[in-house]
């Protein structure tokens, strides 16, 4: 450019050569006074030129550790390009007071490098970084202002120079116009090619920026050289980042646009404050499919008074409340279809803030599927606990390593309690402090850990004491794992029955075998008897031989006696029902007792019957030789209990409710010794030190051949009590009659 300008003025000076010698002297001294202003304007420029690498540099160290940061040799070359142009300053003359400010400019861009250089090779933490791009950015920006002060100190000065010079170069076209007719037309085409040379380049840069400024970023400036051609390439560059700037944006926003697009969740964007709190800003097709409405009717829409259902509405306050201040909210609340169906939906929900404007996000999700899985398993473990707590049996289950009681029905607690979360072996065994010998948790695995099948067997508890039929098998539990499952059905009752049974079968036996026993020896005594009658009667005998045989007959009698009460034991003999009056029947029956030796032969020990019948005790159908038998069977069992006198109460009554006679016979003595308590009734057993012990035994046969039951205890004085219940049976006219 500054040759193009010589030339010119080459030419124009020529021109003016030609007019004539004596305008030279005012041509080269406008010639001199152009040159000076072009000279200024070159030095502007640089300055200005100077200014923009400046800024460049400031524009990488702001762009430093983003996404849009320029490579370090880009940062080099810039800082490179800025200390060249202000090398570039010192090739033109300067007065010294500018030569002085030149070189304090110098100085500072040589520290601005300086601290450029330390900032992109420091390694040090975050806070000592962002403390040296502080410093090296405000350098700067202190060195922007310095140069900005020097281009504005420069217009200045330009200006009036400017502005002398134009004033000169107009007395010199006077003359020349004066001198020369010419000199107009030559003075009009160099001003214009002048002028030209300047405007062309500006009017390109000042089109471009209006470009620009329009968005037209693929805009370039071409054609233009000198100086001008570095400022139209500086300007392209800068066209080219803000085109991939933007063109970054745009792809950031299509990404993100997508993925709220495509979101199988409804995404809210809401106002977070004013008046329109609550108002959907956005929301995603997701949003709208959900609520069953249009992207755009939703815009319309507030999430709180529009779609949250009535009690999900009152709580939002309280939700936005939290929000504002900070917190990320997580619910499960219901919300309202356009339809009106309301729906359960699980929300999550934050604030952010985007141009200085506060908004609330929320990610909705349809929760109706898992709501009905969970209503489903809820009422399928409803279901399951049922079944189990009706069944009347143990079942619990068990971790097999730990033994920890996982989970028990509800009959398994009314016999233990709520122990659940127990250890197995501590809750239903007494006294344990290990796992018990018998525990089957080895047993039901196999060896790869599948399971191997049911262990059956039966147990005692020392717990209750009762018998179980246990069934131990495998299972898998809600958490993946085997565990053990324990069914205990309760067999106490099962095991007496059964004993019963072998018991009854042996007594059977046994009776069949005392039968036949008892049959062939009454048949010798009989035999034995008469011979040792017939023996004392014929041989003359002294008294005390007659004495000792007929000791002899005693005994053979006593035991005819006991063989007769063990046939009679072996094969009862059948009911003879009758309609009788049960109160008649014992006072009888007391009245035979108190003639028995029991009761007569001790004169000094003396025993009272006290006889407490009830009213109204109506009429049976019972064998009252039977009965007479059990009942004496339990008097003379009181009577040897009262070896020292006492007192035998004899009570009636009658159960309603049951429709039984009630016989109640307890007397004054010692009472029973708590552990044969539950023998009293076996057969053969005696703590007397004579009879068989078939006393009781034969008076528990005889009531219960007659639909009763009996049972023995003690008093609270501490003698022994017998209770009888004799159900009422009625004569099948009485029967018909009541029908």
């Amino acid at each position: 450019m500054k040759k193009k300008i010589i030339i010119g003025l080459s030419i124009f000076s020529l021109i003016l050569l030609v007019a004539g010698v004596s305008i030279i002297a005012s041509i080269e001294s406008s010639t001199a006074t152009l040159d000076n202003l072009i000279t200024l304007h070159q030095v502007e420029i640089l300055r200005e030129h100077l200014l923009l690498q400046i800024k460049k540099v400031q524009s990488d160290i702001n762009l430093k550790n983003t996404r849009y940061a320029k490579s370090m040799d880009d940062v080099i070359t810039n800082v490179r390009n800025m200390e060249h142009m202000a090398d570039t300053c010192f090739d033109c003359h300067h007065t010294p007071e500018v030569e002085l400010k030149l070189k304090d400019l110098r100085s500072d861009v040589e520290g601005y490098k300086h601290d450029i250089s330390r900032l992109f090779t420091l390694r040090s933490d975050a806070r000592r970084l962002n403390e040296e791009e502080d410093k090296t950015y405000r350098k700067g920006e202190q060195l922007v202002g310095k140069v900005n002060d020097m281009i504005v100190m420069a217009s200045s000065r330009l200006e009036s120079k400017t502005q002398a010079s134009l004033k000169e170069i107009s007395r010199t076209k006077t003359t020349l116009y004066i001198l020369v007719t010419v000199m107009p037309f030559w003075a009009g085409v160099a001003g214009f090619i002048f002028l030209r040379a300047f405007t062309r380049p500006v009017n390109a840069l000042l089109k471009a920026t209006r470009r620009l400024k329009a968005g037209d970023l693929g805009y370039k400036v071409e054609g233009l050289t000198d100086e001008f051609g570095e400022v139209a390439s500086s300007f392209n560059e800068m066209s080219n980042s803000l085109k991939e700037y933007m063109l970054k944006i745009r792809e950031t926003e299509k990404r993100y646009q997508t993925l709220f697009e495509s979101a199988g969740d409804a995404i809210f964007i809401m106002e977070a404050e004013g008046e329109n709190m609550g108002r959907i800003v956005s929301a995603n097709h997701a949003a709208a499919e959900m609520h069953g409405y249009t992207s755009g009717e939703l815009l319309k829409l507030s999430v709180v008074k529009d779609l949250d259902a009535h009690d999900a509405a009152k709580d939002a306050p309280e939700r936005i409340r939290r929000l504002l201040n900070g917190e990320w909210v997580k619910a499960e609340i219901f919300h309202r279809k356009k339809d009106g169906t309301l729906f359960p939906v699980e929300i999550s929900a934050g604030l952010f803030e985007y141009m200085g404007h506060k908004y609330i996000m929320a990610f909705d999700r349809d929760i109706s599927a898992r709501k009905e899985t969970e209503d489903a398993i809820i009422r399928s473990h409803i279901m399951f606990t049922t079944v189990l707590d009706s069944i009347d049996a143990i079942i619990y289950v068990s971790d097999m390593k730990t033994y920890e009681i996982l989970y028990m029905n509800n009959y398994a607690r009314k016999i233990f309690g709520d122990v659940e979360g127990d250890i197995c072996w501590q809750a239903f065994q007494r006294g344990q402090s290990a796992p018990c010998s018998f525990c089957t948790s080895d047993k039901l695995l196999t060896p790869e850990g599948y399971p191997a099948g049911v262990c059956h067997w039966e147990f005692q508890n020392t717990i209750n004491g009762r018998w179980y039929d246990i069934r131990d098998n495998a299972i898998e539990w809600i958490d993946g794992r085997l565990v053990r499952m324990e069914i205990a059905t309760d067999i106490t009752e099962r095991r007496k029955i059964d004993g019963a049974l072998k018991k009854a079968e042996q007594m059977r036996l046994v009776g069949e075998w005392a039968a036949g026993l008892a049959h062939e020896i009454k048949n010798s005594l009989a035999g034995i008897k008469i011979s040792v009658e017939v023996l004392m009667e014929e041989l003359h005998a002294s008294e005390e031989d007659r004495v000792t045989v007929l000791r002899a007959i005693d005994e053979i009698k006593r035991i005819d006696f006991l063989l007769k009460s063990l046939l009679g034991f072996a094969k009862p003999p059948r009911l003879r029902l009758q309609n009788m009056d049960v109160n008649e029947l014992i006072n009888k029956t007391i009245d035979f007792s108190l003639k028995q030796p029991v009761f007569s032969s001790n004169v000094t020990a003396i025993i009272d019957i006290v006889r407490d019948f009830g009213e109204n005790i109506p009429h049976t159908m019972a064998d009252p030789l039977q009965l007479q038998q059990a009942f004496m069977n339990i008097l003379l069992n009181s009577g040897d209990a009262l070896k020292g006198g006492g007192t035998i109460t004899v009570k009636t009554s009658y159960d309603a409710g049951g429709d039984a006679v009630i016989i109640e016979m307890s007397d004054t003595g010692a009472g029973i010794d708590e552990n044969i308590l539950s023998k009293i009734f076996e057969p053969f057993f005696t703590t007397k030190s004579k009879g068989p012990g078939l006393g009781l035994t034969i008076a528990r046969r005889i009531i219960e051949q007659h639909g009763g039951e009996i049972s023995a205890g003690n008093t609270p004085a501490g003698g022994a009590a017998f209770r009888i219940s004799l159900p009422v049976k009625k004569m099948e006219g009485e029967r018909q009659h009541e029908r």
